[in-house]
């Protein structure tokens, strides 16, 4: 309804002046165009910004608990670098619902942190026996013993503060984390890896390991597969048989993609949607492909041309597939549901199969940092000196291994790198697959959320119902007789999806049989 009807005034056309341009004059409908030109531009800019911003809130909350492990925890942080930055010929698993970059760079501020603190308490622990042995001769030894207590008392408590306080408090808390503040590493060779990293999001290729294809993506929650005939037509309205209509795979692919995009597809209504086009290679068959990996002492490339990427779908390879990945996150990164596509057409058949994977919620210890809220600078003083009295000790007595260790860390990564570029360089068999990336290690298993589970069944049940409508459609601009896809895909409908753990239940079950319960409580649960 338009504001002339709301107003109850009549519509009649408006009529523009013409408008002068570096001093001519200019009809009202190039002027019209030139608006419009102008209002698309300015839309096409704000939808670009709205994406952006999508993608980054999208991921904010992940991101926001993993940053905040790596500080809390020194373990994981060095899990975190050893994954992204010691690994230099591997590729790196694509990371859905979590920004790499930026929790790697907190990583390497809290190893630096750390080894800092150790590097001062080792030079603590050296001076201590030698005043030990000088106080039997000159007791005001003691004195000076007693302050190098002190001084690592100190040092303990600076480094709990500096890491707790002023980095996960002041920074880090729901409504305070901005993933632009993550610092940027010293280190020229952390940083170009670190560039390498962020383009990986977006990349086509992937290479995994071993018989982990959808590395990445979590754990799989269903797999489906249709068989079909489409040598046959669908019948004419006279009810005389006509021929199909010729596609290949490369179509059918193209069809599928459409259905979820942003512009006519799934992502208008759930704009967190992301689709791509991804090739899938065990890194153990890219050694000797030119195309697939340009060089043998770097990583494999995060994307390749896409001629060579229709090339693969057009004529599939057991050790080379495509698929159309759709991935689905919610809940800021907490949930990511993504669906794998493969159809293969081979002369008078089609084969199609679809795989969801989903990513869970992270583990509880991950989830710490809720528990935390600001103090007073008084407050925060005295919790650092209180948790430093029972953590001094402990820390000054592991102080020279631990520092000798950190010393001796970038010879060790060195040493692990030069080993295998000694086997690339002479032959041997290299696995170049990623490993599980950093947001698999901290998944837990259980959805904590009864809506966060809802969800989950929700986009597995709305992407599927899309992908086989975006079939059926494609068979039927094709002239396909669509007989043996209609029976098909209603056992498909009829049987359950199971989804996940809702915390003491057995989760949800998706299906026109399917059905659900809840368990009841553990035995001796109070």
């Amino acid at each position: 309804m338009t504001t002339q009807e709301l107003s109850g005034q009549p519509e009649q056309p408006i009529e523009q002046p013409a408008h002068p341009i570096d001093g001519r004059e200019v009809s009202a409908d190039l002027h019209s165009e030139a608006i419009a030109a102008e209002t698309r531009a300015v839309a096409d800019a704000t939808r670009a910004v709205a994406d952006a911003t999508r993608l980054t809130s999208t991921d904010r909350e992940a991101t926001r608990y993993l940053s905040a492990a790596t500080q809390i925890n020194i373990r994981y942080a060095e899990t975190v670098v050893s994954k992204v930055i010691n690994e230099p010929f591997r590729a790196l698993a694509p990371t859905f619902g979590v920004d790499v970059p930026v929790v790697t760079k907190w990583a390497l501020k809290a190893l630096r942190t750390r080894a800092r603190r150790d590097y001062i308490l080792a030079a603590i622990f050296v001076l201590i026996f030698p005043l030990l042995a000088l106080s039997f001769l000159w007791l005001q030894g003691l004195i000076l013993f007693a302050l190098l207590l002190i001084a690592a008392w100190q040092t303990v408590s600076w480094e709990y503060w500096e890491r707790l306080h002023n980095i996960v408090i002041n920074k880090m808390l729901r409504d305070r984390f901005d993933p632009g503040e993550a610092p940027s590493p010293s280190n020229e060779s952390d940083r170009t890896r670190l560039e390498e990293v962020a383009k990986r999001r977006d990349g086509n290729l992937v290479v995994f390991s071993g018989h982990s294809a959808f590395i990445g993506s979590g754990q799989k929650l269903h797999y489906e597969r249709l068989l079909l005939d489409v040598s046959r037509g669908r019948e004419a309205e006279d009810g005389t048989p006509m021929d199909p209509d010729h596609f290949t795979s490369q179509d059918l692919n193209t069809a599928i993609a459409r259905a979820f995009d942003h512009k006519t597809g799934l992502a208008r209504s759930l704009t967190n949607i992301r689709v791509h086009e991804r090739l899938f290679v065990n890194g153990l068959h890219i050694q000797n492909d030119e195309l697939l990996l340009p060089d043998h002492l770097r990583p494999p490339p995060s994307s390749i041309d896409e001629d060579l990427l229709t090339a693969a779908t057009l004529h599939p390879a057991p050790e080379a597939r495509t698929y159309v990945c759709v991935e689905m996150p919610g809940w800021q990164g907490q949930l990511v549901v993504t669906l794998f596509i493969r159809a293969v057409h081979t002369g008078e058949s089609l084969y199609i199969d679809w795989t969801f994977q989903g990513i869970p919620p992270l583990r509880d210890e991950f989830l710490v940092i809720d528990r935390y809220h600001e103090l007073t600078r008084s407050r925060q003083l005295g919790a650092s000196l209180r948790f430093s009295l029972r953590e001094t000790i402990p820390a000054l007595l592991r102080s020279p291994y631990v520092a000798l260790r950190t010393l001796g860390r970038p010879h060790s990564v060195r040493r692990h790198q030069s080993r295998q570029s000694r086997m690339i360089e002479r032959g041997y068999l290299f696995d170049y697959g990623a490993q599980r990336s950093i947001r698999e290690e901290a998944c837990g298993r259980r959805r904590q959320h009864y809506f966060l589970a809802r969800d989950e069944a929700m986009y597995m049940l709305l992407a599927q119902q899309t992908l086989t409508r975006a079939v059926e459609m494609f068979l039927k601009d094709h002239n396909v007789d669509l007989g043996q896809f209609n029976e098909q895909v209603k056992v498909i409908f009829d049987n359950s999806i199971k989804v996940g753990d809702i915390s003491n239940s057995t989760g949800v079950t998706i299906g026109d049989n399917s059905s659900s319960k809840v368990n009841d409580s553990p035995k001796g649960a109070k």
